[in-house]
């Protein structure tokens, strides 16, 4: 066959395949094409948010969850190079600002008159709630990335080793631990243990949740929310990383390439599980508990029994929030910077406001209230009416 013959042959394919599709023709590109972050469309602003005020803490990194926490009327909020901000909740004003000098890995928690915070090279830190003097300083086994919890004789803190850990309170001396056997392979990411029916609670990178003495650091309950049975070390990634939610004596919880799954309370044993992926904080509003999966949806399950009741799927792959409950709402941010406000019913958006030029990181509810903070240090205070 000579060149003119291979020619023509060439044009007649192409002329037969017409203009659906000249894909084959592109041997050298991928199969699968890369999915984007999904286009918003116009929505009704059935509630409106309204900003009350807004501060610019500052920041140049995000080395763990950077989170604010609110005690007295004031809300406190420490930048990733130790810049402590106190402002009046109310009003926004600052009251005082403290430069520690630290380089911090996790947001700062707030009780017991008490700040404490913990750094990237391994320090747990408490100061004072109406000064900012340092009260003490103490060495860590490692790094935490979430905000510590105060039971108001220990604080407590989980650090990406896979310990978690009891401090006194008065002198930040280490009075206990509890280690777990960590995977080869986890995500950089730790949950953030909280206080609640006189427990200490957390998830942990094995795929576990634990239930624990704050006084002496003794396990009542370890349960796996996720059984690694993956093939690879990155299919055996189950990483407990969102922080559960506890409700109606329910313990739920819900791990990277895994399961969301509620554990009764009194007896350690599972209520119900269903297949989820994610890293987010959970969410409960009324009957349901609300997660945000690692594409960016978001689904509803039924707390009693675990049905999903419904799902969200127009916010895929816009690097969500974890969700936060205000009202009958759900409200998330994105990575440009709005906030999508759903109803807690059936999921469907009840309104969106473009709030910052940057990344939404965090949300945290306050009554009728959200405290907005974006990947800059700048915190806003809205309103939902």
């Amino acid at each position: 066959m000579n060149s003119t013959k291979i020619i023509i042959l060439f044009f007649t394919l192409i002329s037969l395949s017409g203009c659906s599709s000249l894909s084959w023709i592109n041997f050298w590109q991928d199969e699968d094409e890369v999915e984007g972050p999904s286009e918003l469309y116009s929505v009704t602003n059935n509630i409106q948010l309204e900003k009350e005020w807004s501060y610019s803490a500052g920041n140049d990194q995000i080395y763990g969850r950077l989170l604010p926490d609110i005690y007295e009327g004031n809300l406190f909020f420490i930048n990733s190079i130790g810049n402590l901000s106190t402002l009046d909740l109310n009003s926004g004003n600052r009251i005082w600002y403290e430069e520690t000098n630290d380089v911090v890995s996790s947001g700062v928690d707030v009780n017991f008159k008490t700040v404490t915070y913990s750094t990237l090279d391994g320090f747990l830190v408490a100061l004072d709630h109406k000064s900012g003097k340092e009260l003490w300083r103490t060495q860590t086994s490692s790094e935490g990335l979430s905000p510590p919890a105060n039971s108001g004789k220990h604080i407590i803190l989980q650090t990406v080793d896979g310990r978690v850990s009891g401090y006194n309170l008065k002198s930040g001396e280490l009075e206990w631990f509890h280690q777990t056997v960590l995977p080869s392979l986890t995500l950089r990411g730790t949950s953030s243990p909280f206080i609640d029916k006189g427990f200490i609670f957390t998830g942990f990178a094995n795929g576990k949740v634990a239930m624990i003495y704050p006084d002496s650091g003794a396990i009542r309950l370890e349960l796996p929310v996720t059984i690694n049975e993956g093939k690879s070390e990155l299919e055996r990634i189950v990483d407990v990383d969102g922080k559960p939610v506890i409700t109606n004596e329910l313990l739920i919880a819900a791990s990277y390439q895994g399961n969301i799954s509620a554990i009764n309370l009194r007896d350690g044993r599972p209520t119900w599980q269903e297949k989820l992926s994610t890293v987010k904080d959970l969410a409960v509003n009324g009957s349901r508990v609300i997660a945000v999966n690692d594409k960016g949806i978001l689904k509803a399950f039924g707390i009693a029994t675990g049905a999903i009741i419904w799902e969200q799927e127009d916010l895929k792959l816009r690097n969500l929030t974890s969700p936060a409950s205000v009202r009958n709402l759900v409200a998330v941010g994105d990575f440009e910077g709005y906030i999508h406000l759903l109803n807690a019913q059936n999921g469907d958006f009840e309104g969106r406001k473009k709030v910052s030029r940057n990344s939404i990181v965090e949300i945290i509810p306050d009554g009728n209230n959200l405290i907005i903070v974006d990947s800059t240090g700048r915190i806003q205070k809205f309103t939902t009416n």
